[in-house]
């Protein structure tokens, strides 16, 4: 990051003191990073993910005995013809939508009402989720969500659910470090998260223990992006789990089962 940069990002912290914890946290983490060579094993992690990828097909018959996974955008086209409306009218640029099926026919199977996500960007995780949770009485999705910096995305996070699934969604707008253990507390036990925030190894090694700890057994633990670096490997190997591995195009999803 040059010292433009640098200036662009402080100058979008001030004007959100909220987030200055996290701006600290940031900083402190440049300085004192102690995992260095964790951070850097994307090739090593690679390799790992291509040798037990599965297509999500093949994964969710694996997780579940079930076959045949209608695509829920064909299950449900006025939510998404809505989505991609919105989608076209956001002026922000953020992530694209993680493997929808999966979450929605995971929620749908677990018959979850309890959800945690990290990470809303536009929000096509949060709308394949709210889908299955709105056949459900007394279901909640609760979302943690850092903007973008710099982006001024604040305003759209979301905007690709519609108003009538929000009633069944809170979203705690702050990084997880100041979020994530407040949205576990929505719940007693939750019945899958889904993680897509921070993606470096330390920021996944902290957070994972959290939503693990709170998962009901039998249930779902996924996260998206495990490509990126070792975190997932490890973790899987902490709590002595066999995980299933997807490939998104070039990108990998981990899923493990509480047992």
């Amino acid at each position: 990051m040059n010292t433009g940069q640098k200036i662009q990002t402080f100058l979008w912290f001030a004007k959100r003191p909220k987030l200055y914890p996290h701006l600290t946290y940031l900083v402190t983490r440049q300085v004192f990073r102690k995992d260095h060579a964790r951070e850097d094993t994307r090739g090593v992690m690679e390799s790992w993910c291509a040798a037990r990828a599965l297509d999500t097909q093949t994964a969710f018959i694996r997780l579940t005995g079930l076959r045949a996974l209608t695509p829920v955008d064909r299950l449900f086209p006025d939510h998404f013809e809505n989505a991609e409306r919105n989608l076209k009218a956001c002026p922000v640029k953020m992530g694209g939508p993680g493997e929808l099926d999966l979450l929605h026919w995971s929620a749908e199977y677990l018959e979850a009402t309890r959800v945690v996500e990290t990470g809303v960007a536009y929000g096509w995780s949060s709308l394949a989720i709210l889908l299955s949770l709105k056949n459900r009485r007394h279901s909640r999705l609760v979302s943690t969500d850092m903007p973008y910096i710099g982006r001024n995305s604040d305003a759209y996070v979301g905007c690709v659910v519609s108003e009538e699934l929000r009633l069944n969604w809170e979203i705690i707008r702050y990084a997880d470090r100041q979020a994530l253990r407040k949205a576990v507390k929505s719940f007693d036990q939750i019945d899958m998260c889904h993680y897509d925030s921070d993606k470096s190894y330390e920021g996944r090694m902290w957070a994972y223990p959290i939503l693990w700890n709170a998962l009901r057994p039998k249930g779902f633990f996924i996260s998206d992006d495990i490509g990126d670096n070792v975190a997932f490997r490890d973790f899987a190997s902490a709590v002595k789990a066999d995980p299933i591995v997807i490939r998104k195009g070039q990108k990998y999803v981990g899923i493990i089962v509480k047992q």
